[in-house]
């Protein structure tokens, strides 16, 4: 369902945001959302400042620290291993927020968030993003954008009573769609696919497909995920093998965000990929052993 696509963004609406994880993706919308009053959530309370570096320009960014003012939005971009550590010392402050919204790879913590909040007094909204932009970071202040996409933003539950005028609210550069989770589902298989073998070849999106061992081992893995999928009866708008290498061509000089990390010997998403399929596949009994091969391979 895409029917309310394009109701995204009122131009004359001024928003207060604020942004808890400012790494690259953090930093990009930040730049996106530099005509809203846009904050960031940090440690020690300073403003932060960092650079967006495009194709023409080099901009200056300096985002004030929030000092617990209302805000239209919290969006957390963090690693999702992170999240709910990252957002529950702000439990006193949930009063001050509207709308929290979880702009993030992988799947798990949705539900983690979710069932927090419903423990909490005057609890947000909680909503959930995706974006297909492309930025990593140069160095500790400059951010490079990579390519241009799009951020998709809906509630992580829908309900027919809502209020349509929320979808006049949403943060510039994103769209709203009806079937966020859905929408994760989707990004999930793909990513389920290309994230793990880029990390385990050590290669750019490209090779899997030019590399014809490395393709094999990628339909393999498609074909096994589409499986479960089929399984859960959860939908996917197109044939998973063919979707991934189509899109490990298009993004052919890219570096999954899996790969970047094992080069940066940072912990991975995986378990919030590949680890999350995993869980659901052995709470119905449903076998992945390449999925699962992966894993241990990855040490995850």
């Amino acid at each position: 369902m895409t029917a309310r696509l394009g109701r995204a963004y009122n131009p004359a609406m001024t928003l207060s945001i604020g942004i808890l994880g400012l790494g690259a993706l953090g930093t990009l919308m930040a730049w996106h959302w530099r005509d809203h009053d846009c904050m960031v959530i940090s440690k020690d309370g300073k403003p932060v400042f960092r650079q967006l570096v495009t194709a023409n320009n080099t901009d200056q960014l300096q985002l004030a620290h929030w000092q617990n003012e209302n805000l239209d939005w919290l969006v957390i971009t963090t690693k999702a291993a992170d999240t709910l550590s990252a957002i529950t010392p702000l439990a006193e402050h949930l009063h001050r927020i509207k709308r929290i919204v979880l702009l993030q790879n992988g799947m798990g913590q949705q539900e983690a968030v979710a069932n927090w909040l419903s423990t909490q007094s005057k609890a947000p909204e909680l909503w959930l993003a995706s974006s297909t932009e492309g930025a990593y970071r140069q160095n500790h202040n400059d951010v490079v954008y990579a390519g241009q996409g799009q951020t998709l933003i809906g509630r992580y539950q829908e309900g027919p009573d809502q209020d349509t005028q929320d979808h006049d609210c949403l943060p510039s550069n994103t769209v709203y769609v009806p079937d966020m989770l859905d929408r994760l589902r989707h990004k999930l298989a793909i990513n389920a696919v290309i994230n793990p073998l880029t990390a385990l070849y050590r290669c750019h999106n490209g090779e899997l497909v030019r590399h014809s061992d490395y393709r094999q081992h990628l339909q393999r893995l498609a074909a096994e995920i589409a499986g479960l999928y089929a399984f859960l009866n959860w939908s996917l708008p197109w044939d998973l093998i063919t979707q991934a290498e189509q899109i490990a061509t298009a993004t052919a000089a890219n570096q999954s965000s899996t790969l970047q990390d094992v080069l940066q010997q940072r912990p991975t998403e995986l378990p919030y990929i590949n680890g999350y399929l995993l869980a659901q596949a052995e709470q119905h009994g449903y076998a992945l052993p390449h999925c699962a091969e992966l894993m241990t391979q990855l040490g995850n």
